[in-house]
C-alpha cells in the first residue's frame, strides 16, 4: 500500500535552472561593510535566485531605499562637519536594518533549497565588489549631497 506521507512534496527540478543562491546569513557581512546599498542589490540578486515573489522583492526594495534615505538624513543632519567614525557607525547600521528584511523574506526559500541537497554559492567576490563599488558610490553620494 503507497502511503502519500512520504512521497516528497518539494520537487528537486525546482532550482536546476537557476543559479545557486548565496547563504542570507552571509548578506550580512556586505551589509555591515557595505552599507545597504550593497545589500540591497546583492538580496534582489538572491531573491531572483531563489525564485522569491515579488512582494518579497518589493519589501527588500522598500528597506533598502528607506535605508538610504534615513542613513543619509541622519549623516546629513546629526554628524555634519564631524569625524568619519559615527559616519561609518550608520551606514553599518541602516545595512544590517535592510540585512533584517532580507533574513526575514529569504531564509524559509533558503532552507528548502538546503534540504533538497542544494549547495550555496560563494559570496566573496560579488561580496567584495558590491562593498567596493557601491559603498564608494553611496559615500559619494553623501559627500556630494553636503557639499550641496
Amino acid at each position: 500500500m503507497a502511503d502519500d506521507l512520504f512521497t516528497p512534496t518539494i520537487a528537486p527540478a525546482a532550482y536546476e535552472a537557476r543559479r545557486p543562491p548565496w547563504r542570507p546569513q552571509s548578506l550580512l557581512f556586505p551589509a555591515v561593510f557595505g552599507g545597504p546599498t550593497a545589500v540591497t542589490v546583492l538580496a534582489l540578486v538572491n531573491a531572483a535566485r531563489l525564485g522569491l515573489p515579488g512582494r518579497a522583492r518589493l519589501a527588500v526594495a522598500g528597506a533598502g531605499i528607506a535605508a538610504l534615505a534615513a542613513r543619509v538624513a541622519v549623516t546629513l543632519t546629526v554628524f555634519s562637519g564631524s569625524a568619519d567614525r559615527p559616519v561609518r557607525l550608520i551606514g553599518a547600521l541602516a545595512g544590517a536594518l535592510v540585512w533584517l528584511v532580507v533574513s526575514v523574506t529569504q531564509k524559509g526559500r533558503f532552507r528548502a533549497y538546503e534540504l533538497r541537497g542544494g549547495e550555496p554559492a560563494s559570496l566573496w567576490l560579488p561580496g567584495i565588489a558590491a562593498v567596493l563599488l557601491l559603498g564608494v558610490a553611496e559615500a559619494l553620494l553623501i559627500v556630494l549631497l553636503a557639499a550641496a
